[in-house]
Formats: C-alpha cells, sequence, structure tokens
C-alpha cells in the first residue's frame, strides 16, 4: 500500500501550478492597476465638481481642503495643488488658481499613469469663471 506521493507526481503537480500562476500573476497585477486608475479619475472628477460648487458659492478658494476632503492614501495635499504619485513618480497634478484649475498628466513609464491616459483623463485647463 501506498502512503504518498513519488518525486515525480510531486514534480508535476509543482509544474501545473507554476503554469497556472505564470498566467494568473500578470492578470492580478493588470486589474490592480485598472481599478486604480479608475478610483483616479473619479476622484478627480468628484474634486472638480467640488471645487466648481465651492467657488460658485463662496467666490474664490484659497486652499482645495476647504472644497474636498481627499484620502491621503492615493494623493498629496497641499494648499492649491494636489498630486498623485505612482511608484514614486509624479504622475497626476490638480491645481487651482483665482480663475481656474490646471490637470497635467505625466505620461511616464509606470503602468497607472498609462492606464489614466487610457481612459481618457488629459492635461487641460478649466474655468471657474
Amino acid at each position: 500500500m501506498k502512503k504518498g506521493f513519488s518525486l515525480l507526481e510531486l514534480i508535476f503537480a509543482i509544474v501545473i501550478i507554476g503554469i497556472i500562476a505564470s498566467f494568473a500573476v500578470p492578470k492580478y497585477i493588470n486589474t490592480r492597476d485598472s481599478a486604480l486608475a479608475s478610483t483616479i479619475k473619479r476622484d478627480l472628477v468628484t474634486v472638480i465638481s467640488s471645487i466648481q460648487t465651492y467657488y460658485l458659492v463662496n467666490r474664490k478658494i484659497e486652499k482645495i481642503s476647504d472644497a474636498i476632503l481627499l484620502n491621503n492614501t492615493n494623493w498629496l495635499i497641499e494648499d492649491n495643488k494636489i498630486t498623485f504619485n505612482s511608484s514614486d513618480s509624479k504622475c497626476l497634478d490638480l491645481t487651482i488658481n483665482e480663475t481656474s484649475i490646471i490637470i497635467t498628466l505625466e505620461k511616464n513609464s509606470t503602468s497607472v499613469c498609462k492606464l489614466l491616459d487610457e481612459i481618457g483623463v488629459k492635461s487641460q485647463t478649466i474655468d471657474l469663471i
């Protein structure tokens, strides 16, 4: 009566698991990056809408934090500027001044920045007035 697996059976099982993992891991990473890009795009639309609404009501905006509260996990928040950094490189900036919102997308080599460009996030200037 056999009490275990042979070495050949174990090697065969490890090879099959390795082949499956070689397809699954890249798909998982792409899905995660795609979800992050979608979240950043949604945050960007919300920020623009909130800043425009705040400006419409108050006729001025001194700090972005007056108009909206953002998660510090994805965004670096300063007085008149918010930045999304992907893999420690600058990817997306949103800056406000007296009359406009300026969005700057850096097309660098990180996958999230490329995905942001692919899903329609563009560098642009939006007037507040």
